[in-house]
């Protein structure tokens, strides 16, 4: 029941982590902090857990949850899929892009000679960009990671 507890603490601690980066990376500070708070209290307890004895079960079992934890995080960060992206569009076919951007109801977009350039949710970016290579498979797309600025 102990070698239980470890790994699961240790992916609970190591999937909130990546989170956490995840999240202050997007500028929610509070958020990134609660984690913080949250991760502090797992990674005491499963560390005093497997320190309290030399176990070598128990350290394999300590490594293999952050392991899984470590893909976790990854898994539920591409889930949540945080942020946007900047999609630059080099395609002969941008008025047909273009077109099917209107028709989408689409408006974060900018036209410079061949190249569109579009800001995407990442939830919705890859739908964007199949639907791109289908107007034109030829088409070049280039994906930043990107921040919506307003002022006011």
């Amino acid at each position: 029941m102990l070698y239980l507890a470890i790994f699961i603490l240790k992916i609970l601690e190591n999937a909130l982590g990546t989170l956490r980066l995840i999240i202050v990376s997007n500028g929610k500070k509070l958020e990134g902090a609660i984690l913080n708070f949250i991760l502090a209290i797992t990674w005491i307890i499963s560390t005093s857990l497997v320190v309290i004895d030399n176990d070598i079960y128990k350290i394999l079992v300590f490594a293999f949850g952050s392991f899984i934890g470590s893909y976790v995080g990854s898994l539920l960060e591409e889930k949540i899929a945080l942020g946007n992206n900047m999609l630059f569009v080099i395609s002969k076919k941008y008025n047909q892009i273009k077109n099917n951007l209107d028709n989408l109801k689409f408006d974060n977009y900018v036209i410079n000679k061949d190249m569109l350039i579009i800001m995407v949710s990442r939830k919705k970016r890859k739908e964007l960009i199949d639907k791109i290579l289908k107007i034109d498979n030829k088409a070049k797309i280039i994906s930043e990671s990107a921040k919506q600025l307003v002022f006011k």
